[in-house]
């Protein structure tokens, strides 16, 4: 009954808004009390505001280690070291409190005071030793810094709790793993297998060293043993699937990658295995595919560069340049991108866009002889002969023997009917070094025809492949013109019309003034 009465006084003192006065040093008890209560809230929200309202409690509160130890916590955080130096001799007034020795620890660490941060967590683990996290912060440490220490601080603590002693076993094996010292990461994985033979964690510790040794067999036996066990992933089974790739197993290894690529559809390995065996079988629709469907496709240029030149493979130029131009739209800085964009353009015959690009990159790498080269080739299709001779001159000052650049300089002289003894020795001069090149022997089979040797040029071109002339409508252009020459008119015919029907511009126009070349007669040497 007393209590009861006591609190109905309270409720009827409450309805004349009576308080009782409170001290000046109460009323700074409270302004605090409400103040760090807000920075609580704040830490417990992640506000950016929690560092500055920790702050103001600090101000009512200047000799609070508790205050400053919140803040050094909360510098550590957002990595603004030089703003926990500030506030660092919180440890002065916190000897037996655990948690603030590890929060020290952690300051040392960040400052690269590795001796002092394990000494502030030995400190630490002294005073809470089953304060877990605690234990594995200081293990952490010591794994960095002393890990044949921190393994025997595993091994006390597996000893000493036998019901996690399998992670604990895990976690020494993956200290060594890091440390690349194979051997006594085994043995820890091994001790973790037999500690707890259903945990999967020390079983995938151990593949990875296998494969880390390029012990194969034995890490797919593990895997094949994790399986089993009901623990298989989209990681597992790519694993699976690199080790069937390289015994050439490759049925076996596709099976791997399809099973990784169910579990996680954006499989890095997968996709990218995947994609390799669909272009081994020149499924090339499939590879896109597999290469679109990795979770990195939208960063990668390097795989976007392979998807257009999959589309280019299926005969779909057009949309392999939209593929590379939207690649070089995101990685206009990436060198690699950028060249081949311009190749690109230059096979569209967009020319003037394709130096615009190269032009910069040549500046840029002076020394890249292939940049240098397509440069050079698109300014000869710009037909600007003297600035691609200039390019030339460097290529074959940086290498006399560069076949390539010997051959444009004798292409160009030869298609523009210039200098063709020169251009003969050039041609010469590129065979000595790639004799067997089907298009320096039609370099030298033009020049040959530019000089009226048109029994020497049909000799040449005659000999050269038939997949090859099948495959190049401008070789077949030069078959028929030369055969035109030699007063061979069916025979010019069929090389025409194989010419024109491969999207040669030159034959194509031919044919529309007429549908067969006029008979004429031999030329007359």
């Amino acid at each position: 009954m007393k209590k009861i009465f006591i609190f109905s006084i309270f409720l009827f003192m409450g309805t004349y808004n009576f308080a009782l006065p409170l001290s000046q040093e109460a009323r700074q008890e409270s302004q605090l009390f409400n103040t760090f209560l807000e920075a609580a809230y704040a830490q417990r929200r992640a506000d950016p505001s929690r560092f500055a309202k920790l702050r103001r409690a600090l101000k009512q509160a200047p000799n609070s280690s508790y205050i400053k130890q919140q803040l050094v916590s909360e510098a550590l955080a957002v990595d603004e070291l030089e703003l926990a130096d500030h506030y660092a001799d919180f440890i002065e007034d916190a000897s037996q409190d655990p948690e603030a020795w590890a929060v020290y620890g952690a300051y040392q660490w960040r400052k690269g005071n590795s001796a002092q941060a394990i000494e502030a967590y030995e400190k630490a683990t002294e005073l809470a030793p089953e304060d877990d996290l605690i234990l594995f912060q200081y293990i952490t440490v010591l794994s960095a810094t002393q890990p044949d220490k921190a393994a025997q601080t595993l091994e006390e603590l597996a000893q000493a709790r036998p019901m996690i002693a399998s992670d604990l076993y895990n976690e020494m094996g993956r200290m060594y793993f890091y440390h690349q010292n194979f051997p006594a990461a085994l043995e820890a994985f091994n001790k973790g297998v037999k500690a707890d033979p259903a945990n999967p964690q020390p079983r995938l510790g151990r593949a990875g060293v296998y494969e880390k040794t390029n012990q194969y067999f034995f890490m797919l036996h593990e895997l094949e043993d994790l399986e089993k066990m009901g623990f298989s992933n989209a990681q597992t089974w790519a694993q699976m699937g690199a080790v069937y790739v390289l015994v050439r197993d490759f049925e076996r290894a596709e099976q791997c990658f399809i099973r990784a690529k169910q579990d996680d559809n954006g499989s890095l390995p997968a996709g990218h295995f995947l994609a390799l065996i669909s272009e081994e079988r020149g499924d090339y629709e499939k590879a896109i595919s597999y290469l679109k469907d990795t979770h990195d496709y939208a960063q990668s240029p390097a795989k976007q560069i392979q998807v257009s030149y999959y589309q280019r493979k299926l005969n779909r130029p057009q949309e392999s340049l939209q593929t590379v131009a939207a690649a070089y739209k995101q990685f206009a800085d990436n060198t690699e991108v950028a060249y081949l964009y311009a190749v690109a353009l230059y096979e569209d015959e967009q020319y003037k866009r394709a130096a615009r690009i190269l032009a910069p990159l040549v500046r840029k790498y002076p020394d890249n002889s292939e940049i240098r080269l397509q440069y050079a080739f698109t300014l000869e299709s710009l037909k600007k002969y003297r600035a691609m001779e200039q390019e030339i001159a460097v290529l074959l000052e940086q290498n006399p023997r560069n076949a390539a650049a010997l051959n444009l300089l004798a292409y160009s002289l030869a298609q523009r009917g210039q200098r063709l003894d020169e251009a003969a020795d050039l041609s010469a001069r590129a065979l000595a070094v790639w004799p067997q090149d089907p298009s320096l022997i039609d370099t030298q089979a033009w020049i040959l025809y530019k000089q009226g040797h048109y029994e020497q040029a049909s000799d040449l071109m005659h000999a050269l492949p038939a997949e090859f002339v099948a495959a190049n409508p401008e070789i077949s252009y030069h078959i028929a013109l030369i055969e035109q020459a030699l007063g061979q008119p069916q025979t010019a015919q069929t090389y025409l019309q194989q010419a024109a029907a491969g999207g040669w511009k030159p034959a194509q126009k031919e044919l529309k003034k007429s549908k067969k070349i006029l008979e004429h007669k031999p030329v007359q040497k």
